[in-house]
């Protein structure tokens, strides 16, 4: 809180009152509030910097995210309006209402994160001259992104980009993606690898019996549930598989899982919120995707000491390094997938080896403090070349 303060001289004889300097003010913005790669990334952030800044975080809707905001004592702001479909009247209403609250908030710094929120966050950002910061989650390119989305997204996040100070993308291959579609220059652009906190929670791999596999994704058409049920129907013997989360396909996948005759050995587990127990009870991780760009799953994964079997997409080979960590496959590949996992379910020795290195380079490479550090550099930039204009 802003309180004065009293100043004595060395005679004591004159008190002179101050004001100290606020923390600078910045206004997170997210479409959705569901439980996310993106939204862990939003919520570590801020949990991380609440003592440094003043934070407000702004969705478009009530969820995961606004709920551990408020329990962690961060403003949340709900705009009814802001939503991931191209609606344009919504969106024009959309701009309103991030229009009413920036001119409420009065934020020193927008963080933006996701496509929509980015867009229109970051738009109304240089209409009010309040300086802006664009996360790149995924960028909207590739054969899995609906053809309206590639038509039309390039040419908005090319606009959307001359109205921010700087992009930052989670991965390295996302960085290069914004130079080679000409989205934006390359000192504009910087790569922040994500990065999760630690937790006790540790796969014990060294037992005899079942061996398990995971996956944790929402069940969406950018992930490949199918393409995964129908390599684990291929997996002789008693092991089990894990599917943590919830989506618009998990009907079609049990659906699947029943026509394969395999229910009766997979988990359809929910979206849940003990995460690192349920990898800490398993012996795989397998992320089946059509594309990603650095997917948090991961590294939960490699933090638990889990080898992991993943499609080689997007920036999923910045994190698994193959035959060391994990195995990377072909994506949309039944063979290659079934194939890894009979490879790491049946022998418990390279499951232990490619675990512990897992683990290890999460150690190096993606843990929170450094992500939190590298980005708040990047604030400390933004906020003084801003002042030094």
């Amino acid at each position: 809180m802003n309180t004065l303060q009293e100043v004595y001289s060395p005679s004591r004889t004159t008190r002179i009152s101050v004001q100290p300097a606020r923390r600078p003010r910045v206004l997170f913005l997210i479409t959705r509030a569901e439980r996310g790669g993106a939204q862990m990334h939003l919520l570590d952030l801020a949990l991380g910097m609440s003592e440094e800044y003043e934070l407000h975080v702004a969705t478009g809707e009530e969820g995961f995210l606004t709920e551990t905001c408020r329990e962690q004592g961060i403003p949340v702001h709900v705009l009814p309006h802001l939503e991931r479909e191209i609606k344009p009247w919504s969106d024009l209403r959309a701009v309103h209402e991030l229009t009413q609250l920036m001119r409420t908030v009065e934020p020193d710094l927008v963080h933006a994160h996701t496509f929509k929120a980015g867009f229109l966050g970051r738009l109304v950002a240089k209409v009010l001259k309040i300086p802006a910061i664009y996360t790149v989650h995924m960028w909207p390119f590739g054969h899995a992104v609906p053809l309206s989305w590639r038509m039309v997204a390039p040419v908005c996040e090319r606009w959307a980009a001359r109205w921010c100070d700087k992009i930052i993308s989670v991965s390295a291959l996302g960085a290069r993606d914004a130079v080679q579609y000409k989205i934006a220059q390359e000192s504009q652009v910087t790569c922040i690898l994500n990065g999760i906190p630690d937790h006790r929670s540790r796969a014990s791999l060294d037992h005899d019996h079942g061996a398990s596999c995971t996956m944790v994704a929402r069940f969406t058409d950018f992930k490949d549930h199918g393409l995964l049920l129908r390599a684990f129907a291929r997996v002789p013997g008693e092991a089990r598989l894990k599917l943590v989360g919830d989506g618009s396909t998990l009907a079609a996948a049990q659906k699947l899982a029943e026509e394969l005759g395999i229910r009766e050995r997979v988990e359809f587990k929910g979206a849940r919120g003990d995460v690192p127990e349920i990898l800490a009870q398993t012996d795989v991780f397998v992320l089946a995707s059509k594309t990603e760009t650095l997917p948090i799953s991961i590294l939960e994964a490699m933090r638990a000491g889990l080898p992991v079997v993943a499609s080689d997409v997007g920036g999923v080979s910045e994190e698994v390094l193959d035959g060391e960590t994990g195995i990377l496959v072909a994506p949309c590949s039944v063979e290659e997938l079934s194939a890894a996992l009979r490879r790491l379910l049946a022998d418990k020795s390279l499951r232990i080896a490619m675990g512990r290195a897992g683990r290890r380079r999460f150690e190096e490479y993606f843990r929170a403090d450094k992500m939190i550090q590298q980005t708040e550099k990047v604030y400390r930039q933004v906020l003084a070349e801003r002042v030094a204009v």
